[in-house]
């Protein structure tokens, strides 16, 4: 049974930094830890939590696309775009990756060649913490977080994510998804409303996925800002050159959607609850 809001959100954000603005674990990493975990829990399965972390992950690249350090987005509507066209060519920060497998590391690869993602995958949350801190959601985790999830209170209990603009004082409008913790209690609408904060439903665990668009080799796919994808760990059981990803556009959420492995797409990595 689905446990969806229908109505979409807009969010009068006083002040929404532009740019991309990070937080580098280059130096935590090398401490087995660090920050970037949001409160909120969310049930993945019926025996699995986590947390979210902070923002969408970002690489910081060299001239021949090599990554030089790894960050998490400062803000969860946060993304970057200019790097992502010039992988290899020169140095930048890039936030769409191609799927990660052992033959192509992360997924920091501009080829249009399917073969050239083979293998098995390799979770971007190594790149983050090697001691297993970090991890990528499975397609059944996705769907779960969506489609299974109790969430507790609303007028319309059960909701666990809903639609969302948030907007740049009211002027250059963020869309996503604002997904709920499993405690949530507040009212939830199926009408527009205006919120004066972000901060305000972060502070109560909530996730915001911002529908960043994406990377088809060396060019954007045209949807940035109104299409957003997030790869799972989950490969496709009939092609070897097929991934799963979360995939929401307009009414449309496909939690476990399949595509090629080569398309760059956002990262959003989680921490288990143990």
């Amino acid at each position: 049974m689905k446990k969806t809001a229908i109505g979409l959100l807009t969010l009068a954000i006083a002040l929404l930094a532009t740019g991309c603005q990070e937080e580098d674990f280059t130096e935590q990493k090398k401490n087995g830890g660090h920050n970037g975990v949001l409160k909120g829990v969310f049930s993945v399965s019926d025996t699995k939590k986590v947390h979210f972390s902070k923002g969408n992950l970002i690489a910081t690249i060299d001239a021949t696309g090599t990554p030089t350090a790894w960050k998490f987005a400062a803000n969860q509507y946060d993304y970057c775009n200019d790097g992502n066209w010039t992988i290899g060519t020169a140095a930048g920060d890039v936030d769409y990756f191609g799927w990660s497998t052992n033959a192509t590391a992360y997924g920091i690869n501009t080829s249009k060649n399917a073969s050239d993602y083979s293998g098995s995958f390799k979770d971007w949350g190594t790149a983050i913490d090697d001691k297993g801190t970090w991890r990528t959601l499975s397609a059944e985790e996705w769907e779960y977080l969506f489609n299974d999830r109790i969430v507790n209170g609303g007028t319309k209990e059960g909701y666990s994510y809903q639609r969302a603009y948030l907007d740049r004082k009211k002027t250059n409008a963020i869309y996503g998804i604002i997904l709920y913790p499993d405690n949530y209690t507040a009212q939830i609408t199926e009408e527009f409303y205006a919120i004066e904060q972000w901060p305000e439903l972060e502070k109560a665990g909530c996730v915001f996925l911002p529908a960043a668009g994406g990377r088809y080799g060396d060019d954007h796919n045209g949807y940035i800002g109104w299409r957003g994808y997030y790869w799972s760990s989950s490969t496709s059981s009939d092609s070897s050159f097929k991934a799963s990803h979360l995939f929401f556009h307009g009414d449309r959420v496909s939690p476990s959607y399949y595509t090629s492995r080569y398309l760059g797409f956002s990262v959003r990595l989680v921490t288990e609850i143990k």
